[in-house]
């Protein structure tokens, strides 16, 4: 399953990257929704392979993937398949760091946000693990950036699949929980409440990351923006 879909995205690269690209820009969930469902019966791998992607390479949000999913499959196996696709993801990125090491990640990551990963990591070495579950359910550094930096930490793989197992479930529960509340019409005014905190939170991460790396960029004036 893994190497075809690498195959797929290796020989469908251009088109896939053009429809990404589009949908970054004007988050047009009508159009990854056509896009996947264009595929047929590979639409769940195509979708799982488009997550892994967004994760490796293109660090695009995962959020239109988990709509979508849920929009397409149905709550339950749309969050199977959103939960186990982000683990793959965060795992692939973990496996690229272990094997490659620092001078590979740093050409795929931004290297302000790698050394804040890093620092936060090093920081709280002792509970590593927890700093990293940490980062699941608040996602003040990108989960993708946090996987990366694991990889270069003395974690083993089943450590980290352990934790990613359990970091990757507060968002594909609530994300399929939260579009299928609202495609059945069935959204109360506690799950209201719960998703203007939960995206107040998102946004809020984002503040922080953003001050995170405006101090980090201080510190080290020699990384490029």
């Amino acid at each position: 399953m893994a190497i075809g879909g690498v195959v797929f995205l290796f020989f469908h690269w251009s088109q896939i990257y053009s429809y990404l690209n589009g949908m970054a820009i004007h988050g047009n969930i009508d159009r990854l929704k056509a896009f996947i469902l264009s595929y047929g019966i590979w639409a769940p791998l195509i979708s799982a392979c488009l997550m892994v992607a967004q994760s490796v390479v293109l660090f695009l949000p995962a959020f239109p993937f988990f709509v979508v999913n849920a929009l397409v499959f149905g709550l339950l196996w749309g969050m199977l398949l959103s939960w186990s696709s982000a683990v793959l993801g965060s795992i692939t990125c973990f496996a690229i760091a272990k094997t490659l090491g620092r001078p590979a990640v740093r050409r795929m990551v931004n290297r302000v946000h790698l050394e804040t990963a890093d620092a936060a990591l090093r920081r709280y070495d002792r509970y590593e693990k927890y700093v990293i579950l940490f980062f699941g359910f608040v996602p003040v550094i990108s989960f993708d950036v946090i996987s990366y930096a694991a990889g270069l930490t003395l974690l083993t793989y089943w450590e980290f699949i352990a934790l990613v197992c359990v970091a990757q479930i507060p968002s594909a529960l609530f994300y399929s929980l939260l579009v299928h509340k609202i495609d059945r019409g069935a959204l109360d005014v506690y799950w209201a409440v719960a998703a203007g905190l939960f995206f107040l939170l998102s946004f809020g991460s984002l503040g922080v990351r953003a001050f995170l790396g405006w101090r980090r960029r201080k510190e080290i004036p020699h990384l490029p923006f």
